[in-house]
């Protein structure tokens, strides 16, 4: 490869490392729409950070900024964003299940099937969550239905969009 072919793929890999994490932090400030749109695009960086084969640096700062997007704008569960404070560090890691389990899983099985199941693990992790809170009172009910199903059809959403996304991206290894 030519010195200046180089710098251009250099270049790619450094503009698309830069701006995934920074729409990922932005994407509740500018979709402030319902949680199936805004879940179904935070998951979809959460998939295509795999499938793109970032370093693990970058699965933390997905995992991680979306929902600090949240609180700061404070619109994604409109009275009830307060309560998701409670709810951030498991959402963290429910993010990065969601990751390491399609790392895992995405070349043994077809990428449907690992889709299919890492967005199962994350949805039952923080649904999991979700109903202990409730159930000591900590949270309102509401939280069962957005920390449950609503996860686990964004996060296939996600998913199939990410598929869809990575079609068009350049090739390139951000290792």
């Amino acid at each position: 490869m030519e010195s200046r072919e180089i710098a251009i793929e250099k270049t790619k890999l450094l503009s698309f490392t830069y701006v995934l994490p920074a729409v990922a932090f932005a994407i509740p400030l500018l979709v402030s729409g319902p949680q199936i749109l805004t879940g179904t695009l935070v998951n979809s960086f959460l998939f295509l950070v795999v499938q793109r084969k970032f370093s693990r640096r970058y699965f933390m700062m997905v995992a991680i900024l979306p929902s600090i997007g949240a609180i700061t704008h404070g619109v994604l569960f409109g009275p009830f964003t307060p309560f998701l404070l409670y709810f951030l560090p498991f959402i963290w890691l429910g993010n990065l299940t969601l990751i390491m389990a399609f790392c895992l899983l995405e070349k043994p099985f077809e990428k449907p099937i690992a889709i299919l199941t890492s967005s199962l693990l994350k949805s039952l992790f923080l649904y999991a969550f979700a109903f202990l809170f409730v159930n000591l009172r900590i949270v309102p009910k509401i939280f069962l239905t957005s920390m449950g199903i609503i996860q686990f059809l964004t996060a296939i959403l996600g998913g199939i969009l990410a598929i869809s996304i990575s079609r068009f991206l350049p090739s390139f290894h951000g290792r």
